[in-house]
């Protein structure tokens, strides 16, 4: 399979995921059920979600940044934490402000403000510790493809200036690596994982210490607790119970990777199982969706909802990934 199908549809994958978890933001698994029975769509925010202005099939910033973050690569397939600062502020900067409150994650937010300031990108995310810095690292796994160990180095790069402690260098890494393994042609969904447990352990070295969980030990656990469900319920159940749903890292992202397993790398199944479960439900079906689009291809991307997502955002997800191709393809 082509590169650029795989790099199409991780970047797919992502933005579907991230669309279709949207309304279900902050919800919990009974209120999905309670308001939308399950979701499998594009719905409409109820009245008093924060996104409730939102229409159906709009991104948020976990695929806005993860755009930001691919722009920030040269053309030469080098990036500074500068460039990505830059690039993450010309993001903010098309947001409207009554949606900014809603719209950008806490440890973002802060580190941006900072840098507007005056504060050095090599300084102002110094503090950053949730799961932002993971979700918008697909662009690395597609440079960085066949390579984990420079997936988690460039990772962490994206993070400095929003993100830069262990806790959340480890999800970067863990998702970038991940993503860089799902791309070769001999991945399975073992490998996938196992790159996942890698660039949590090699990304938690980097960045200011911060007291977090150990990402490839949940990581391991979620893994664990969705291979012995006995079904698909049950398997989200545990995970939102034993494994969170909360923006933390060892709680969104590890359970990112538990949906990976349970939708057995079917990235339109990881979207819905992630949209499903409640709490950051955007990133995780995000994170799971980009993961899998990875593995799988474009040819397993539903064609209506990629259209729809496409139109709705004005977004041209092929370009995006050609470019992210061409990098890799003038560079080797």
């Amino acid at each position: 399979m082509e590169l650029f199908e795989k790099a199409y549809a991780c970047l797919a994958g992502l933005a579907i995921g991230d669309a279709m978890g949207m309304p279900t933001e902050f919800l919990t698994p009974e209120m999905i059920v309670d308001n939308y029975g399950w979701v499998k769509d594009f719905v409409q925010p109820l009245d008093w979600h924060p996104h409730c202005r939102m229409k159906p099939g709009m991104i948020t910033d976990d695929t806005g940044q993860t755009l930001a973050i691919g722009h920030a690569y040269t053309e030469k397939g080098t990036l500074s934490s500068a460039d990505v600062a830059r690039e993450l502020l010309a993001w903010a900067e098309g947001i409207p402000t009554e949606d900014l409150a809603t719209f950008i994650g806490p440890s973002t937010s802060k580190a941006l403000s900072a840098i507007k300031a005056g504060c050095s990108p090599s300084e102002s995310g110094s503090s950053g510790k949730t799961n932002g810095g993971s979700m918008r690292v697909a662009p690395v796994g597609i440079v960085r493809h066949c390579d984990q160990s420079g997936a988690v180095a460039d990772a962490y790069t994206t993070c400095i200036p929003t993100h830069n402690t262990t806790v959340a260098a480890a999800g970067a890494g863990a998702v970038a690596a991940a993503i860089a393994a799902a791309l070769t042609p001999a991945a399975s969904l073992d490998s996938i994982i196992e790159a996942g447990k890698y660039g949590a352990k090699a990304g938690s070295k980097n960045g200011n210490w911060a007291w977090g969980t150990k990402l490839d030990k949940r990581i391991e656990i979620a893994d664990r607790l969705v291979q012995d469900a006995d079904d698909e319920k049950i398997a989200l159940g545990l995970l939102y119970d034993y494994v969170g749903v909360d923006m933390l890292v060892a709680e969104s992202v590890a359970t990112a990777f538990g949906i990976v397993r349970l939708a057995n790398g079917d990235p339109m199944k990881a979207c819905e199982l992630g949209a499903n479960i409640g709490g950051d439900s955007d990133t995780i079906a995000a994170i799971a969706g980009a993961i899998c689009g990875a593995w799988k291809g474009i040819s397993y991307i539903d064609t209506h909802l990629l259209n729809m997502v496409l139109e709705v955002n004005s977004l041209d997800l092929a370009f995006e990934a050609q470019r992210l191709v061409n990098i890799v393809r003038d560079n080797e």
